[in-house]
């Protein structure tokens, strides 16, 4: 239906959706290029959430051209990683948006201010330094940060000590004119369960009788659920919780260190016990590429089939860096699991050669082993 009323390359978020990046900055989308998504002022900085007028940002030059672009049934530059995927046979978050939403939106696209999905990064607040992360998404990194990558830039690490623009009051105010309209906050970070300012969302929502209607949707790694954030969660439509899960056991606890796979379990087994929407995202990457069967069995007596993200940054982490022959080996792990979701686009998407990164795989991972004291 989606292909008979909009172009080919079109994407439904430019006319719903408004979202940060960790520092508090508007960007396009979660998926967009980092460094060319932001949505920018006429003097080229970004809009940031606890500064400016959220009328502004909707209204501004970067949002109208992307939109003019959508429906000219172009490929905005900022938008290559979905258009990429795709092109490699994989299904890509704009299809799963277009899914998602476009029944709304399906007689009109209007760029009046109606937001219906908000997704905000709550800081790099974080208690685990994932292997394939950075000090931007997680405050864990910087010291290992400015030993692996001889990085030494004194005001940035001060930055990224600590990210508090959700303290500012005008966080929460600015975000007020489009609530009665929001059906679903998508919350992240760092670790947004770490994050106790959105608290003061949430009692805006309740106090103003709006979170009866939205869903609250987060991406965690399931390490910290304290017990007032639970009590919360019962005021609001429905609460929806993608579990960061990259392994099963230690292989899980290597790639998200230094987190504890025991504890994990036993709060992904209580939610399951509650009334709260569960999904699996792993993270595919050269390091559990060849573990994805574990996660696909142990999932299976949940009736759970994992979200496959594949991993773009750092390059030298990506699953097209493998080896011939280790890709040859991969096929043949994943070829009785090629009626799981992504599989056999994952399997068509490791066919391109960057073996050219493979030394640097090595090298990045020894380093940070022996930083870490692991293996």
């Amino acid at each position: 239906m989606l292909k008979k009323i909009y172009p080919n390359n079109f994407c439904i978020l430019p006319w719903m959706h408004l979202a940060t990046n960790s520092s508090g900055n508007y960007r396009v989308c979660c998926n967009s290029t980092p460094g060319k998504n932001f949505i920018l002022k006429h003097d080229g900085t970004p809009y940031k959430v606890y500064k400016d007028d959220i009328k502004e940002v909707w209204n501004s030059e970067t949002y109208q051209k992307i939109r003019k672009q959508f429906l000219n049934n172009e490929r905005p530059e900022m938008c290559e990683r979905c258009f990429r995927e795709e092109d490699s046979g994989l299904r890509s978050a704009r299809n799963a948006w277009n899914e998602q939403w476009m029944f709304e939106y399906q007689k009109t696209v209007s760029p009046d201010l109606n937001i219906t999905y908000v997704d905000l990064r709550l800081g790099n607040l974080c208690n685990l330094k994932c292997i394939m992360c950075n000090p931007y998404a997680s405050n864990q990194w910087v010291k290992d940060w400015e030993l692996i990558e001889n990085w030494n830039d004194p005001n940035e690490k001060i930055r990224l000590s600590k990210m508090d623009w959700p303290n500012d009051p005008s966080t929460w105010k600015n975000l007020i004119p489009i609530l009665n309209t929001v059906k679903m906050i998508y919350l992240t970070g760092g670790e947004p369960t770490l994050a106790v300012e959105q608290y003061k969302l949430f009692d805006i929502c309740i106090d103003k009788g709006l979170a009866k209607n939205i869903t609250l949707k987060y991406n965690s790694n399931l390490t910290n659920i304290p017990r007032k954030m639970i009590e919360y969660w019962k005021h609001f439509k429905k609460i929806k919780m993608n579990a960061s899960i990259d392994g099963i056991g230690k292989i899980n606890d290597y790639i998200r260190y230094p987190s504890n796979w025991k504890n994990i379990e036993k709060q992904l087994k209580s939610f399951i016990d509650m009334n709260v929407s569960l999904q699996v995202h792993t993270t595919v990457q050269i390091h559990n590429i060849m573990h994805l069967p574990e996660i696909f069995n142990y999932f299976d007596q949940y009736n759970i089939d994992p979200y496959l993200n594949i991993l773009n940054h750092p390059d030298y982490l990506n699953v097209r860096v493998l080896p011939y022959e280790q890709k040859l080996k991969v096929k043949k792990i994943l070829e009785p699991y090629i009626h799981k979701p992504k599989v056999e686009g994952l399997l068509k998407y490791i066919d391109e050669d960057w073996s050219h990164l493979y030394d640097k795989f090595i090298e990045k991972t020894k380093i940070l082993d022996e930083i870490r004291k692991v293996r």
